[in-house]
Formats: structure tokens, sequence, C-alpha cells
């Protein structure tokens, strides 16, 4: 999908008295814990995610299941990439945070030449190049099995990696690349791990340079990710223990999802933590989360967009702050083009542009959320003031229509059948045919899967089906929790095909983030992806490899621009990341940052 992307999926909400209790009942201890003076030491804030957003991964080489932002925002916490994305509410590298400096190109582009920062880790050995190959060697012997990989994108890009000092690296490139799009997309994958204590092939085993190897790489990548499967000795496991992040876990319910993070005082980076520590909540529920606001358990949350009007004005004059966050990502239903049952449908064109001619943006954003959110035409954030969206991405190709959608479908040899779904009249590979792989006779059904719980994207979805009957199509509308969506939708196209017709997760799609800054769409659309459903054009792939080896903004804008008006995706309202509440004697938080990171390093508590 979450590309690669990754993706921001919301989980299931189960409104009931046992939730609320379950709460109540974790939060209370951590909430007593919560300092307001006017110095921060000593002091503890509880965070609440988004609803279902439970930490699980711990390991920062992510699996296709575990790929999403509350996991690697976590994992950053403590294990820092090699660049880190966002600086405040800007979607470009932070040079400050990152734990190098910023890479030297030379050699037509063919060669970068990166720098250490001084840092060390927990254990007071210092961060080095070992440490860098060591996360490279894993990731190459285990690419297949990294939710991050994306075929002919790093490793397979890098010739040779020369080590040349415990501070520097130079990396030899199979060819010329964007400098912005290799810095944004590639480098700010690596995360430096601690080789020293990390090297093993089982519990209790010898350091060692297994690394160095590939079958050594793919017996010891097995063993860390067997302990990050086994989540009820996070808190203990000793490997988990070195970081050079200014985080560490201290505490962690395999049950509740509950984390604890505390200052790791060896932290040699900027940004000091002014707090002592951070407690992430998962709750069970939107009421769950907003009566937990209510009575002050938690220090920072989230209202549902569908009580933002309704709840804002109470909490501003109770001691909170209400502010909107928007995201830097893009919301859009992905297409099962691998299906056998579906594929032949959404592989058209017309088809998909009907489609889109059934979305109702302004409606949606006027009536479900309240406003808050952008108009989404393509897969580039929409955001006011970007530089990355396109003129063209800016206007709606496929404006609301039932008529433009039923006349498309008519001119293809659809004609109405019993009960007015349309089947085809015409089968064949014409302009006024149906198109391949669509038979005489065969109806226009589509079965969309959808996060359950969020009445927001229930109302969008039932609109949705409501105007896609109207112009002759069946629209099945199955509801699921978010693990089931999980395990329908995050297993294919790679383990198979994708055995449904369309798939639209809670909120938006975590498509740019930690990994992915510049918008090019490799993990998203490119050839391999997870998250596109399957999707592939030559077209597509040219625009997108253009985008990796030259630089300027026209060769982004093209890119977009084909997936846009090709629609790659159904492409749905952006929602605003969440609708954040936080104390007033909290700050630091603003602004909040472009890709949905907390960032608690720098949150301090006043009186």
């Amino acid at each position: 999908m979450t590309e690669v992307g990754f993706r921001e999926r919301l989980g299931k909400r189960v409104v009931a008295q046992a939730a609320l209790v379950l709460l109540a009942a974790t939060l209370v201890m951590s909430a007593c814990s919560t300092t307001s003076s006017a110095s921060s030491s000593g002091a503890t804030v509880t965070y609440a995610h988004g609803v279902g957003d439970q930490f699980s991964w711990i390991l920062p080489l992510p699996n296709q299941s575990n790929y999403d932002p509350w996991d690697q925002n976590t994992e950053y916490s403590m294990w820092r990439p090699l660049y880190y994305a966002g600086d405040g509410n800007i979607p470009i590298i932070d040079q400050k945070l990152s734990l190098a400096y910023p890479p030297v190109w030379s050699n037509n582009n063919t060669t970068v030449t990166i720098k250490l920062k001084n840092y060390k880790w927990s254990d007071g050995v210092p961060v080095t190049t070992r440490d860098v190959q060591f996360f490279f060697n894993l990731y190459k012997a285990n690419k297949s099995n990294i939710a991050t990989y994306i075929p002919g994108d790093m490793p397979d890009n890098v010739k040779s990696i020369d080590y040349v000092s415990p501070t520097e690296f130079v990396m030899h490139l199979t060819g010329s690349f964007s400098q912005q799009w290799f810095t944004d997309n590639e480098l700010t994958l690596i995360v430096p791990l601690p080789q020293q204590v990390w090297d093993v092939k089982s519990a209790g085993g010898k350091v060692g340079n297994y690394d160095l190897s590939a079958a050594g790489s793919r017996a010891v990548f097995h063993y860390l990710s067997s302990q990050s499967k086994t989540v009820s000795t996070y808190a203990t496991n000793p490997i988990w223990k070195v970081v050079d992040g200014p985080w560490r876990l201290t505490g962690y319910n395999p049950t509740t999802y509950q984390t604890t993070l505390s200052v790791n005082s060896a932290y040699s980076g900027p940004n000091k933590p002014k707090i002592s520590h951070v407690v992430y909540e998962t709750p069970t529920s939107a009421t769950a989360e907003v009566d937990a606001l209510r009575n002050g358990s938690i220090d920072i949350g989230y209202l549902p967009l569908s009580d933002y009007e309704g709840l804002k004005g109470y909490f501003q004059s109770h001691g909170y702050t209400v502010a909107p966050w928007a995201p830097e990502y893009v919301q859009w239903a992905e297409l099962g083009y691998t299906s056998p049952v579906y594929g032949p449908l959404v592989k058209q064109l017309y088809i998909r542009q009907a489609l889109q001619h059934l979305v109702n943006e302004p409606l949606y954003l006027k009536a479900t959320l309240h406003g808050l959110g952008q108009l989404t035409y393509g897969p580039v954030p929409n955001l006011p003031g970007s530089p990355y969206v396109s003129p063209q991405e800016k206007i709606d190709p496929y404006p609301y229509s039932t008529q433009a959608a039923r006349s498309l479908l008519i001119s293809h040899g659809w004609t109405p059948g019993s009960g007015g779904t349309m089947q085809c009249s015409s089968p064949g590979v014409g302009a006024t045919n149906c198109g391949p792989g669509i038979p005489a006779g065969k109806k226009l059904e589509l079965s969309l899967y959808y996060v359950t719980g969020y009445q927001t994207l229930a109302s969008q979805v039932q609109a949705f089906a409501t105007a896609a009957a109207a112009a002759g199509v069946d629209v099945v509308l199955n509801p699921e929790s978010q693990s089931t969506l999980f395990s329908i939708g995050g297993v294919c196209p790679s383990s198979g095909p994708c055995n449904w017709g369309i798939i639209l997760y809670s909120a938006w799609l975590w498509n740019y983030g930690q990994a992915d800054v510049y918008p090019t769409g490799g993990q998203m659309f490119g050839q391999g992806n997870y998250w596109g459903g399957g999707y592939y054009s030559p077209t597509a792939q040219k625009l997108i490899e253009l985008t990796h080896t030259h630089t300027g903004i026209q060769y982004l804008y093209n890119y977009e621009n084909y997936i846009s008006r090709q629609v790659a995706a159904l492409w749905f309202p952006t929602w605003d990341n969440r609708i954040s509440v936080v104390k007033d004697n909290i700050k630091g938080w603003q602004p909040q940052q472009a890709f949905g990171n907390p960032e608690p390093s720098r949150w301090y508590v006043v009186s």
C-alpha cells in the first residue's frame, strides 16, 4: 500500500464501555506522574495515538505488515536515520537532526561521499561507518523482506561502497542520479545499527562479523526479526537497550501496547529531551480517547473529525489547545489490478475515469471533513504553498458527474441490465468495446473494502456507492477492521493477487514520510510497488525513472500529471492528519511535523 508505502492506516474502533474502562485503567498510572512546573525535569507526558495505532515492531527494518508511521516514529526516537526527514512543518531533510553531514556529489552524480557526525551509542561506543555497513549488508541480503525496497532502487542502484574510515564512506552508483531524489528518498532509508551488539545469530550468541557474508546477513536478519516479533520482551531484551537516539524503551505492555520511552542520558545529538518520559497509549475507540482527554488522563490526543465542531469549544475552555494537523500525504483508494475477478475492469482507463467521476470530493470535504483537508487530484500532496504540486494537479480532471460516468460506460459497450447494473454487451478490444478480459454479459460489480469505526469514512463510501448505483455500477461495501484489512490488502501483489476491487483506508496513505521525502512515486506506483494494488504502466515507469535520474521540477510534474489523468488510484479528499488536543501547559509541539512525527524531544512542560 501502508509503500510502501507506507501508509497511515487507522484502526478499528470498538465503542464499548469495557473499552473505556480498559483505557482508563492503563492510563491512570502514567497520568499521575505528569509534572506541571516551570522545569520539565522529571516530567512525564502521556500521548495517545490514533485509534488502533499500536506500536508493535521495534526493528528499524520494516516488513510489509509493520511499515506504519507510529512504528517508525517510535523506532527513530531510538535509532536515528542517516538523514532525518521533516524540518518542522517543512517537507525537507532536517540537517541538524541527521547523523551525517550533507552528502558531497562528484563524477557526474555517480559518486556520493558521506561523512558522519560525532555520535555515540548509549553503551559509549562511537557510531561509525561499520554500523552503516552492517545496515547496508542486512538490507541488501534481505531486501525482498523489507517494505521500503523497490526493485531497481537502493541497494540495486549502488555498485559498491568504500568504507574509507570510521567517519567516511563513499557510494559508487550504477549510473547518474538526481541529487535531490537520491538524497531525499534513498539515503533516508539508511539507519546505522549497533553492529557491536546486533551482529548475532541467536540469543546469547557471540557477536561476530556475520553480516560480511550474505548467508550471515540472512541469519542475523532472521534472528533480529524474530526478536522484533516477540513483543513481550521489548522492555527486557538487551539488544534493544543500545540506542543512539534521544530515547530508550523502558516499558511495554504487549496487551494494550502502552509504550514508555525514557531519556537516553548518553544521547550525544542536538535537541536533547526536556521531559524525562513519554508514554504512548493506543486507545481502543474514539470515545475512549475523547473521554481520556476529558478526564485529563492523557496530555496529548486527538479528536475525531466528526466531533471537531461539537467539542472544539469545550476543550479550548478546559485548558487545551485544539489544532488541525495537515499531513504531507495523499488519500486514495487502491484498485486491485492483479485481481483475476476485478483486475480486467480496473485496468480499463475509461472505467477508472468513470469511477473517479463518482467521487464527490467537494461534498466529502465540506460535509464529512468540516473543511479540514485538501481536495486531491493526483499522487502529490496538494498542500497550499507546496512546491511539488503541478498547476495541472490543482484542477479536477474528472469532476463529480454520474451522467459523465454513465456516458463513458455506454460508449464502451456497456448497457443497463436487470436491476440497473451495467453489463458488457460489446466485448472486445476496440475503442467502443468493453476491453480485454471482459466477456459478454459481465456485470460491472466491484467490492470495496474499507476500515470500520470512522463515520467520516463510512459516509464517504456510502455516498460513493449510491452515486455508483446511479451510474450503473454495483459497489459492494465490505467494512473490516484494520487488522483484517492488513491481511487482505497488505499482502498483495507480492505474495499473490489482490483479491478485491477497491480498498480504502481511513484518513490517508503514508506515501511520503521518513524514507520518501521527494514525491516521485516509485514506492507508490512504480514497478514492484506494494501499495498501488499492482498498478504498472511502462509510461508511468519511464516518467518515474526520469525523476530519479534528472534534476528539475518539470520531471516531477510530468510524472504526477500522468498518474493523475490515468487515475492510477481513485482520488479521495485527504483528511487533515489529526485534530490535536494538547494541554495548555505542554509547549514545543508546534509547528506539527510535516510527516506526522510527534517528536517528543521538542516538548516541555510549564506551570
